[in-house]
């Protein structure tokens, strides 16, 4: 399904890692309450994957991955390339994943 999005107009790919953020996030604040009873709901993206790290550091890794790419495709003009659309894929799962344990 992903490589749809590769050739569909940039518009779809940057609204599909918008998604991938949004559910990364969610998963990490999931990840979060279940291990500490506590998410972090502040603006600053380095605090929130500090905290995960003290629960998973892997995870903390996807959600850095995410959050690196944010900006780029919720606000820029520049479009996410096909990598990050991969990576943004795969970081987003690694999350689900570790939250769905």
């Amino acid at each position: 399904m992903v490589e749809q999005f590769m050739n569909d107009g940039t518009d779809l790919r940057d609204a599909y890692v918008t998604l991938c953020v949004h559910a990364g996030i969610a998963a990490a604040d999931v990840i979060c309450m279940d291990a500490l009873g506590e998410y972090y709901s502040g603006e600053r993206h380095d605090e929130a994957t500090r905290l995960l790290a003290t629960v998973d550091v892997a995870s903390s890794r996807h959600l850095a991955a995410l959050l690196g790419v944010k900006t780029k495709a919720g606000y820029s003009d520049v479009p996410v390339s096909n990598e990050q659309l991969v990576r943004a894929k795969r970081s987003m799962e690694g999350l689900i994943e570790r939250a769905s344990r």
